[in-house]
């Protein structure tokens, strides 16, 4: 599952999603096929989305999507992963008020277009923030990146220039912002109703907002399915032209689009492919023969397997796709449900992280492209890794006498652990839900099973559509779960996985939290001094250790396949590891 952490492309950890290798169901005979001279690129896609509103995305996949239709203020460089204008015409200027405050100072490009012709305007700001704010859209996951802006000024002699009003610093106050992608009023409310409110209103007065009938509409308006699949309409170079549910989605470029004449600035204004087929299929074998068939052009976190042992080292192959290995900017954990009653002893816990052996899974699939990780920070950011936190190896000894002393025994003879709990002989299954097209988890869970087993646990592993997957996890109806959080090249505010505010509608999922845990993150948030920042990461991580909420596995590559018959194909760290509409075909270079 991969929302992402940080708010940096869906890494805020954004939030978010949960990105795993297959997808949901796709007959691949009937991809659309790249054509030599179309330009048109047919990109292979883990999982359909479940919506493409920008602000109650819930996974990786719609975090990529909408960025085809919709653009922020400033966003992440693919390559250089640093922060560069989008709609801004520069990055942020950054005033600290006497009173604490801070201003952030921007203005929206002049050439910025809406698709009926307008300008987009700091109004156009001003009111997705109020979108993004109020109460009654279903965007829990997203609203504590945008807790800081109190208000939006819109300056009274420049109607693309507006300043935004931050209570209080914010450790993630210009990342943020590429979470926060732009859209038209005209479109997502037509009636002009959040017209009637303030920023400032809406973040300030909540108790009172909390019974507002109309401020309630517009909301429910925004999440009902019209604005989710239906109503797709932004200021970005493609118009998504269809969606043919569980089969593909195809995207078109805007032959007038206003982004065109910028495409020397960054690459986020390179829209050369004429058209973006997004092709759903159903597992990870039908996907690759589709690949060698050249139905897909282009696709990413190919089974490990596969990737080293047949496509690499394949001639033919070889002479029609570039392969690349790059770092991904996400980890894959197993989380325990610590509220159930099956796990709320901490040495229950303690003893699953060591019946699970990460080592020999790192090894074994993923074929020498994973890197272990033991806590929620990447680890490319040494600066941030507490250096006394260590990797837990498989130690069954370990594991039997913890369930011993949380009170586990084999009391009737059976094979398997059992307890008292609530008055009942509790027999120790777990449950273990995954994604059911994701391989590589997968494999992972089965592992996982066959190491309980020498300890006296059941484990029964159930795969699940992702839809279904996802709201399963967020909604707390699982004991165990096999996940992947990505993040971003850069810093995580960890507040939506890690605050028990973010228990109920965030990514809080396994109800972790301490009010120590809660207090480090509320002041990370606040602190911008770097050096403070890694003190209080260490503390945090050393409490999560404690707590053993998941047992942390892998830190892994991607798998990338392109074809040749495109250039302008640099892979990236971030996701999905290259920039499709970037992609230029040979032809029409040669032509």
């Amino acid at each position: 599952m991969f929302n992402l952490t940080r708010s940096l492309f869906g890494a805020l950890v954004i939030c978010i999603a949960m990105i795993f290798v297959g997808c949901s169901g796709s007959d691949s005979g009937s991809s659309t096929a790249n054509t030599e001279d179309s330009g048109k690129v047919v990109q292979y896609c883990s999982a359909e989305p479940k919506v493409l509103n920008p602000y109650t995305r819930t996974d990786a996949n719609a975090n990529i999507l909408i960025r085809r239709t919709f653009q922020p203020l400033v966003m992440l460089d693919f390559f250089s992963y640093e922060l560069v204008p989008v709609l801004a015409t520069a990055l942020p200027v950054t005033e600290v008020q006497e009173n604490g405050k801070v201003h952030l100072g921007m203005e929206i490009r002049p050439e910025a277009k809406w698709d009926n012709g307008g300008s987009i305007t700091a109004e156009d700001v001003a009111f997705s923030v109020k979108m993004m704010k109020n109460p009654f859209v279903d965007n829990r996951a997203l609203k504590p990146y945008f807790e800081y802006i109190e208000d939006v000024v819109v300056d009274e002699s420049n109607n693309r220039k507006f300043t935004l009003v931050c209570k209080e610093p914010y450790m993630l106050m210009e990342s943020a912002l590429t979470d926060l992608l732009i859209i038209p009023s005209y479109i997502y409310d037509p009636d002009g109703v959040m017209k009637n409110y303030a920023v400032s209103q809406l973040e300030n007065d909540k108790e009172a907002l909390a019974d507002d009938a109309v401020l309630k509409k517009a909301g429910d308006d925004f999440n009902a399915p019209k604005f989710q699949r239906e109503v797709v309409i932004g200021s970005g170079a493609y118009t998504l032209d269809r969606w043919e549910t569980n089969q593909r989605l195809v995207y078109t470029l805007k032959e007038d689009w206003w982004g065109h004449a910028l495409a020397e600035e960054n690459h986020w204004f390179q829209a050369k492919a004429p058209e973006i087929i997004y092709e759903v299929i159903n597992d990870q074998t039908t996907a690759v023969v589709a690949l060698k068939g050249e139905k897909i052009d282009a696709m990413y976190r190919i089974d490990p397997r596969t990737f080293m042992e047949e496509l690499k080292k394949s001639e033919s192959f070889n002479e029609k796709f570039n392969t690349a290995s790059p770092t991904q900017f996400l980890y894959s954990y197993l989380g325990m449900n610590m509220r159930a009653e099956k796990f709320k002893d901490v040495r229950t816990r303690k003893a699953l992280r060591s019946v699970m052996d990460v080592k020999k899974y790192g090894n074994t699939v993923f074929y020498g492209l994973a890197e272990r990780v033991n806590s929620f920070i990447h680890p490319s950011k040494k600066q941030f890794i507490n250096p006394d936190i260590p990797f837990y190896d498989q130690n069954l000894d370990e594991a039997r006498r913890l369930l011993a002393e949380a009170g586990w025994s084999d009391s009737n003879g059976n094979g398997t652990l059992d307890m008292m709990i609530e008055g009942e002989l509790t027999e120790f299954n777990i449950e273990l839900i995954y994604p059911n097209a994701a391989q590589t988890s997968e494999k992972g869970v089965l592992m996982f099973k066959e190491f309980a087993k020498n300890v006296g646990i059941n484990v029964e592993p159930r795969p699940l559509d992702f839809s279904v997957f996802l709201d399963q996890t967020k909604n707390h109806n699982f004991e165990m779960y096999f996940g992947i959080w990505g993040s971003s090249p850069l810093e995580s505010d960890p507040k939506q996985i890690w605050h028990t505010s973010s228990y109920n509608g965030g990514s809080n999922y396994v109800g972790f939290g301490t009010p120590r845990s809660d207090e480090l993150i509320d002041n990370l948030r606040r602190e911008l001094d770097i050096e403070k920042r890694s003190d209080i990461y260490h503390e945090l991580q050393q409490i999560i250790d404690e707590e053993c909420p998941y047992i942390f596995m892998d830190a892994t590559q991607n798998r990338i396949a392109i074809s040749k018959k495109f250039t302008n194909t640099n892979t990236s760290g971030v996701n999905p590891g290259f920039y499709t509409p970037g992609f230029t075909s040979v032809n029409v270079v040669a032509n």
